[in-house]
């Protein structure tokens, strides 16, 4: 495991070294700064990213960025073909796929039991929590202890037992592992989500958004049926509490440009460039 670490480590520093460059730096410099050869780093890159440096560095230029937000209306069509729009059955949601009702989380997740851990992935520090009925929190945590990550998650939910269980959420984090290492999905994942009728339809409208598309804050009021509360629905974007798997970093400005993000603006080009680079 310590192994799989440093090369998430060294793959890692090069993409961070990638996303906040304006002109990409040559292999040689890349390998040089990995301590290894460029044959290997390469490799290494490809293993662990599934594209070339070269093809991740292309991905970030604005024209990707702009063919995919064009193509986003046939994202929106297919989403409301599948019921978005329809009928709302937000409270069925909010049971069977978010896991918590609004009743349990006005009681401060009294009788909640938590689990959590804490993973290396290819961009960035974890930490993750999960109730038996699914994850309730994804973050990257950018330096902050479990300790700190703990006591931001339980002024949320002050009444709720926390425990350490790497081992029980071992094969959780193991898929996210090879999702965002851009492996296809080999096990489904549920998630236990709290929010506002409006934050749960954004973010389930958010999970129909494919890896490699993008689309603007303009584009997923009209899919939520709300076109003219695009602040309001920005500010669902930025309240998401799962990231990565509600990927709220495939909302872009109108201009194509990446904008902000929860976790860092650095992590959201990292994640937007692999995924559109996969997806070219």
């Amino acid at each position: 495991m310590d192994e799989t670490n440093s090369g998430y480590r060294r793959i890692r520093s090069a993409i961070e070294r990638l996303a906040g460059a304006d002109e990409a730096p040559p292999l040689q410099t890349l390998a040089d700064e990995a301590g290894l050869s460029p044959f290997h780093f390469q490799r290494s890159f490809v293993s662990l990213a599934g594209v070339t440096p070269k093809e991740f560095s292309q991905a970030l230029a604005l024209e990707r960025a702009k063919q995919s937000l064009s193509q986003a209306a046939s994202v929106m069509e297919a989403a409301w073909g599948a019921g978005l729009s329809g009928p709302s059955r937000l409270h069925d949601l909010f049971i069977g796929a978010e896991g918590m009702t609004p009743g349990e989380f006005k009681q401060g997740g009294a009788g909640l039991r938590l689990r959590w851990a804490m993973a290396e992935t290819l961009l960035g520090t974890i930490w993750l929590a999960a109730s038996e009925r699914g994850v309730t929190s994804l973050v990257f945590s950018h330096g902050a202890t479990a300790t700190q990550l703990i006591a931001s998650a339980s002024a949320k939910l002050p009444l709720a037992q926390w425990k350490e269980d790497a081992a029980g959420l071992a094969p959780v984090i193991t898929e996210l592992q090879r999702r965002m290492q851009g492996l296809g999905p080999s096990r489904p994942l549920g998630l236990a989500l709290s929010g506002t009728a409006l934050r749960l339809k954004v973010w389930q409208a958010l999970m129909t958004v494919p890896e490699g598309q993008v689309l603007s804050y303009g584009q997923l009021a009209q899919l939520v049926g709300a076109p003219k509360a695009v602040r309001a629905v920005a500010s669902c974007v930025a309240a998401n509490p799962i990231a990565y798997l509600i990927p709220c970093h495939r909302v872009i400005r109108a201009n194509a440009d990446f904008g902000e993000y929860r976790w860092g603006p650095q992590t959201k080009r990292a994640l937007l460039g692999l995924e559109l680079a996969r997806a070219g």
